[in-house]
């Protein structure tokens, strides 16, 4: 993978300078569906948690980092692309931001009690990424991480014949059971996994390109679906976001 082609990518992103967001997707399922279901587990589990330093690692545009510090947290940001982390600090001036490449991070060791990622572990080496975050966290840190899952049919065609400006070289997907192996032998503690969202990716991208606002009841028929789609046992491991949460060694 090349960090070269990240920089390249991400640098030229749109994101909002208010919610950190990089608009790839729409203004109404996007934020209702997927992000209030992200929102609600991160929060719920940091309140069990009640980490002192928070690690928001691949921080993007800083729409996670925004929510924690609003949240009363101490969180850091690394990003590897400059511009985005410009953009980061527009929208949450209160938090701190460090352009890092994820698999050498700038750190002394034990910082962090707690690392959070969203879609960043398949842009990197695993193994690296693992020893790095292991090095600059206390023993037993807490981790959640969120990431694609490709054995989701619809996302598999959207990035086919529908690509974002986002997509990079060389990142690759997991499935459920192949992420659950490589924590595994990276010495990290899976404690939960949950695999969401069957279609919601996809039709919020479509109706970004189609500049369409869809109305709310259908917003509420999107998010009844995902839930009960979460709780099928025979469908749910074709849902496109795979969540791990667990201990680091």
């Amino acid at each position: 993978m090349s960090i070269k082609n990240e920089i390249d990518v991400y640098n030229k992103a749109e994101v909002s300078t208010v919610t950190g967001e990089i608009e790839d997707y729409d203004d109404a399922v996007f934020p209702n569906v997927i992000r209030r279901r992200e929102i609600h587990l991160i929060r719920s589990e940091l309140r069990a948690a009640r980490p002192k330093m928070i690690l928001d690692y691949g921080c993007g545009g800083g729409w996670l980092s925004l929510l924690l510090y609003n949240w009363g947290f101490d969180v850091v940001g690394i990003d590897v692309a400059a511009r985005l982390l410009r953009k980061a600090k527009l929208a949450c001036s209160g938090a701190d931001f460090v352009v890092s490449d994820a698999g050498k991070l700038p750190f002394r060791g034990a910082v962090f009690d707690y690392v959070i990622g969203i879609s960043i572990l398949h842009h990197l080496n695993f193994e690296h990424a693992c020893s790095e975050i292991v090095r600059v966290s206390s023993r037993k840190a807490k981790f959640l991480f969120m990431e694609p899952n490709v054995l989701n049919p619809l996302s598999a065609f959207g990035r086919r014949f529908f690509p974002m400006d986002t997509h990079t070289k060389g990142e690759r997907g997991f499935t459920p059971r192949s992420l659950k192996a490589m924590f595994k032998l990276a010495g990290f503690t899976v404690e939960r996994y949950l695999i969401l969202f069957f279609l919601t990716f996809p039709v919020a991208r479509l109706f970004k390109i189609v500049r369409i606002r869809p109305p709310s009841s259908l917003v509420k028929i999107i998010s009844l679906f995902e839930t009960v789609m979460e709780q099928m046992l025979g469908m749910r491991h074709l849902n496109s976001t795979i969540v791990a949460i667990g201990t680091t060694k």
